[in-house]
């Protein structure tokens, strides 16, 4: 008999030993803590149990509400997300809504239930059912993506174009200044116009916003979050539980995506101009793999610093949990966000979207 197998021979005698040892005692805690996570399996508590989006989507009344909520509760639900969609006839965050909350959160208590609040009228998160743009225009009218055409000769009218530049041996020059002074001049030119996001009545008649642009997302919260807080604050962390959101994004319009201050914040994180280098994000010459890199890491810093870090803070100072979700079933498309799961770190309780039937 070889060494290995005295060796395993002994392990085995000291297993079968621990074994039998282990029998002459009480339970541990540790098999007492599975029976009772086998038991929350088979019945779940409130706090485990399935909670679905709870579409309000009609005139929603105390009626609709008590008798919805005691059907979910007789069929095994342990809360609800109050989800409007197309159709509501109540109107957003007006003191009626509050009221119809309020009484809602009543409710679930008196059926031993917990109530989350969804962020947003319908998706994606952050324009407030259109009071962000009403209130604060800036969040959207300024663009939010750049679109490249390129051109041998400069067209006579440039006012439609934010960033004009000429490739001349090699390099890319800002000559927007000074543009009209090639006119009649031959060249490779390549010239940026702004894309906007279109508005819709999806959106109360504007447009989705730019999230990663300074002060949107606490516009959001001030606008969204108030009335909760007058109508429910005393119930957040209690039955109350925390806030869904719902698939927030920085998907361009068309072109590369923008926002106004970010050629300066990328210069003060990476060291030099990406409006000098602009081009080689849609031509792959010079150092175009380092350039993408950096400029969707700005990106993604962007939509941590101004969307999820200030929203992780604002449920941790008001006891609630921050949840939902991203654009995750976009993915390896970087468009609506370059990395769903670094925004997951400032998620309290971390979701995703079951996208299916």
């Amino acid at each position: 008999m070889n060494m290995l197998q005295k060796r395993s021979i002994f392990l085995l005698l000291l297993l079968v030993q621990w074994a039998v040892n282990a029998q002459k005692k009480e339970l541990p805690e540790s098999i007492t803590g599975f029976n009772a996570l086998n038991r929350e399996f088979r019945q779940p508590s409130k706090e485990y149990g399935t909670a679905p989006l709870w579409v309000w989507n009609t005139k929603v009344t105390h009626e609709i509400i008590d008798r919805s909520l005691s059907d979910l509760k007789s069929k095994g639900f342990g809360g609800v997300f109050v989800h409007p969609r197309p159709g509501m006839i109540t109107e957003y965050l007006s003191d009626e809504w509050f009221e119809l909350y309020r009484h809602t959160v009543d409710k679930a208590k008196e059926l031993d239930m917990n109530v989350w609040i969804y962020d947003e009228n319908s998706y994606p998160s952050g324009f407030a059912g259109g009071h962000v743009p009403a209130l604060m225009p800036e969040s959207y009218n300024q663009g939010q993506g750049l679109k490249l055409t390129k051109a041998e000769h400069l067209p006579d009218d440039l006012t439609g174009y934010f960033i004009c530049m000429k490739e001349k041996d090699g390099k890319f020059v800002d000559i927007t200044a000074n543009a009209k002074d090639e006119a009649g001049e031959n060249g490779n030119y390549y010239l940026f116009a702004k894309t906007y996001y279109g508005k819709s009545e999806w959106y109360g008649g504007y447009s989705y916003v730019d999230v990663i642009y300074p002060g949107v997302t606490q516009k959001f919260l001030e606008v969204t979050m108030t009335g909760y807080e007058k109508a429910l604050g005393d119930e957040f962390g209690k039955a109350v539980l925390g806030c869904f959101t719902d698939e927030p994004n920085i998907e361009t319009p068309g072109g590369i995506r923008w926002t106004p201050d970010l050629f300066e914040v990328f210069r003060q994180r990476w060291g030099y101009d990406l409006k000098a280098v602009l081009p080689v994000l849609y031509e792959e010459v010079g150092e175009w793999k380092t350039v993408r890199h950096n400029y969707f890491q700005t990106l993604l810093q962007l939509f941590v610093d101004r969307w999820a870090k200030p929203y992780s803070d604002y449920c941790k100072a008001h006891n609630l949990l921050f949840t939902g979700h991203y654009w995750e079933h976009g993915w390896p498309d970087m468009q609506h966000g370059p990395d769903n799961m670094a925004m997951y770190a400032w998620h309290q309780q971390p979701a995703i979207d079951m996208l299916f039937n």
